[in-house]
């Protein structure tokens, strides 16, 4: 009888494992799901106690191995819907992350990539119904381009035209516009409705007459550059309602434009009228009033300010916060005195190294130290402009900027417009308790943030990486030829990156090589200057976070003492500057030019080649031509968020390149340089460019090549024209028609700075003194580049395509 019952016993499980394991075959959900998180007094003990270190990583202290990567063909991939199956997750996070570990970040990421309802908070001011609104350029991504196809963090955010902001300001009676209303094609309940998308019906890709279309967010505020000499701190007014420096107080719902509020939904069931906000004029703005149509300053010393900033990838964020502190502040060179070795030196610049200076941004304290909602201060690494010390600044920051959502980390409601100054809102407000989210949420999304990987690399330069000896010279014209090539040209010590990429290539006494991977020898271009190809890593500061659980040593050991393959220096660096575009109160209107594509020859042995402009038009052929929009070759601007830190308006940090090849564009820190299948057969982006063979030849950016190479171009001002110029439609210097841009609204000056000689402002001669003050840091490795063959050229193009 007994043995009858055990017996019973053993065939019940033995029936109960057999059923788990065909349900985990059909479903894995059934048998995967969400762990809850510690309680809110346990996570806000641990958040406490880890700000109080300011997360300072010391210099590794044993041998390090190189860092994960997950398999390339599926990175990213994980559709449209929320990610909250283990398929999905097993699509971003390091292969040797537990079980346990994924349960714990299910909560985080299912609410980055699900629709926000409002009546559980989703705010009255909002930018985007879910975090993954902001990273959506795969909804847009060209086909066959080997680009990944799903939404989440390690997509970026997405752009189809540059903005209007004559429209998209709207005006304080009526409210501001989105450049763009409906972005994302998921709905509130998780389903997927591409008819929804705001694209039919709305006329934006039209931006010449209406919006435009984009994810990239809009700050806006007034910048005094006399406070900025005396408290960098207090030189940027974001018109909340917290006084500036002269003590003058309006609230205009600063600094961030919210343009995308759930209206409909706050209407039918509070009965609220909110609306997406407006950018004051400059009459109605005390600081301003009037300004100067030379230096845009008001007679208060200020002048306004407004940027675009956009999602960036979030991929290996949790190696990035276990880089050494050491490892970035040790990198600028204030002076110029390192400089590198290059066989390709141009010598055009009075640099007295590379001209590559660089800089750390210092966070201040963001409130009294002791407070819940206190940050992290001191060397800052994460943000587009390193203007954050942790992760979780920007986790709470995206939920309260773009959900309007609060939490005990982040305890405070968005400012909306005082509705005395700005009577298009006035019947707006927040109606939720606070708080809105549990302080799980943010900790889960940090854990999902730092568990997701990079990709492995392409196959041409796993190839080269895997051979014996990788900078042996590969003969003919094969991929991987090109792409070792082009790996050299960047500056990359192959056999240091293979060592500290590939497992078991590392010498056990190590290769005495460059730790960076660097060819200290011969740098080349000298991309690595910059784009530093591997960052070596610390004690992870995951060690001891009680939101992961009783394996949480796993996710530490995937990031602790690795090799990173992240291609950035995590340093701010001065980028190009137009004065009379940094210092127009609006940004320039969308221009539309005429540009004729480029087009690539093969020779007989295969090497690329532009066609000859001249020859060309002696020969009678003509090239397609497209009408695009301009791509604006400044990139500084005075708008910054409320936790500025020590970085100037012309200082942005170096983005990591590690994914590029999978993600695709846009491009840098606003996006700029887009290419969406919405619009590259009819108004494409468009610039110019420079190789060994032709001046600023017309660029028409109509495939990820010809975005790459454009955000390389845009790395500094245009080539200044010379003999050797584009005389095909759209070539030579960029120049507005005219010689200027007017804005369709009045709160505009008529960019006068361009003066009577406006190609010698945005294409400066290079012996200029305006080349010294308004080139980028990267002039010298810029002029390396513009120096190369299209061949050259293409050959770093198909280098970086395989990160």
């Amino acid at each position: 009888m007994r043995r009858l019952k055990l017996l019973s016993v053993l065939m019940i499980v033995g029936l109960s494992l057999s059923i788990s394991v065909l349900i985990a075959y059909v479903n894995p959900l059934k048998v995967f799901g969400q762990i809850p998180l510690p309680d809110e007094d346990t996570l806000m003990a641990r958040r406490q106690a880890e700000v109080a270190t300011n997360f300072v990583v010391q210099p590794p202290d044993r041998p390090l191995r190189p860092a994960e990567r997950v398999r390339r063909d599926t990175y990213g991939d994980v559709g449209l819907t929320p990610v909250k199956t283990l398929p999905q997750l097993d699509r971003l996070l390091y292969p040797s992350i537990p079980t346990s570990i994924r349960e714990r970040v299910i909560e985080g990421s299912e609410f980055f990539t699900t629709p926000q309802k409002v009546e559980d908070g989703f705010g009255s001011v909002g930018m985007q119904t879910r975090c993954t609104g902001c990273h959506l350029n795969n909804i847009e991504s060209v086909p066959n381009e080997g680009l990944l196809t799903g939404s989440s963090l390690v997509s970026r955010a997405g752009r189809t035209t540059t903005t209007n902001f004559s429209i998209v300001s709207g005006n304080t009676t009526d409210g501001g516009q989105a450049p763009g209303r409906r972005l994302d094609p998921v709905n509130p309940d998780g389903s997927v409705d591409l008819s929804r998308l705001s694209l039919n019906t709305s006329g934006e890709l039209d931006a010449v007459n209406n919006t435009g279309r984009t994810a990239a967010f809009t700050v806006f505020g007034d910048f005094s550059p006399s406070q900025e000499e005396v408290n960098f701190l207090t030189s940027f007014d974001p018109l909340t309602n917290t006084p500036n420096f002269l003590g003058v107080t309006q609230n205009f719902g600063g600094f961030l434009q919210h343009v995308r509020p759930p209206s409909e939904e706050l209407k039918a069931l509070y009965g609220l009228d909110c609306r997406p906000e407006a950018i004051p004029s400059i009459a109605e703005d005390k600081n301003l009033g009037t300004v100067d149509p030379i230096t845009g300053l008001s007679p208060l010393g200020f002048r306004r300010a407004i940027t675009e900033l956009a999602g960036p990838p979030y991929i290996a964020r949790g190696l990035v916060e276990a880089i050494p502190n050491v490892d970035i502040s040790s990198v600028p060179d204030p002076n110029d005195v390192r400089g590198d070795n290059s066989s390709l030196n141009t010598s055009l610049f009075k640099c007295t190294g590379d001209c590559i200076t660089g800089g750390n941004n210092t966070v201040p304290p963001n409130v009294p130290r002791g407070r819940e909602d206190q940050l992290a201060e001191g060397l800052g690494r994460f943000g587009l402009r390193a203007n954050g010390t942790e992760m979780m600044q920007f986790i709470v920051g995206g939920t309260f900027g773009t959900l309007s959502m609060t939490n005990r980390i982040s305890p405070f409601e968005q400012v909306i417009a005082d509705g005395n100054i700005a009577p298009y809102n006035r019947n707006c407000r927040s109606l939720i308790d606070d708080p809105e989210i549990s302080v799980s949420i943010p900790f889960s999304a940090r854990n999902f943030i730092r568990g997701t990987a990079p990709p492995e690399f392409g196959n041409n330069l796993l190839a080269v990486l895997n051979s014996r000896n990788p900078s042996r010279p590969i003969r003919g014209n094969s991929p991987a030829g090109r792409v070792q090539r082009g790996a050299q040209l960047f500056g990359i010590d192959l056999v240091a990156f293979a060592n500290r990429t590939i497992p078991d290539k590392m010498p056990k006494r190590g290769d005495g090589r460059d730790r960076n991977a660097i060819n200290q020898s011969d740098r080349m271009v000298g991309c690595v200057s910059c784009h530093t190809p591997i960052q070596r890593t610390g004690l992870s500061p995951a060690l001891g976070d009680p939101s992961l659980g009783p394996d949480a040593q796993a996710l530490v050991d995937a990031l602790s003492y690795r090799w990173a393959p992240l291609f950035s220096d995590f340093n701010i660096h001065r980028g190009p500057t137009i004065d009379a575009e940094r210092f127009a109160p609006t940004p320039r209107d969308p221009i539309l030019i005429s540009r004729s594509e480029r087009i690539v020859r093969r020779d007989k042995s295969g090497k690329d080649s532009d066609d000859d402009d001249r020859y060309e038009e002696r020969k009678g052929k003509f090239r397609k031509t497209f009408t695009t929009y301009d791509l604006p070759r400044n990139l500084s601007s005075d708008a910054f968020s409320n936790q500025k830190g020590s970085a100037d308006g012309d200082q942005f940090r170096t983005p990591p390149l590690t994914g590029i090849g999978r993600v695709g564009p846009p491009f840098l820190h606003d996006a700029r340089v887009f290419l969406s299948t919405l619009n590259r057969d009819t108004t494409p982006a468009g610039t110019v460019t420079t190789n060994s063979e032709v001046t600023n030849a017309p660029l028409v950016v109509r495939s990820v090549d010809d975005a790459i190479l454009a955000a390389i171009e845009l790395h500094d001002l245009p080539a200044p024209d010379d003999f050797k110029t584009s005389k095909v439609r759209g070539g030579g210097c960029p120049v507005p028609r005219g010689g200027k841009v007017t804005n369709i609204i009045g709160n505009v000056i008529d960019y006068s700075l361009y003066g009577t000689s406006p190609e010698n402002v945005i294409c400066p001669p290079y012996d200029s003194e305006l080349s010294t003050t308004h080139r980028s840091e990267a002039r010298e490795s810029i002029a390396r580049f513009r120096s190369l063959t299209p061949s050259d050229q293409q050959a770093m193009i198909d280098f970086l395509r395989e990160l």
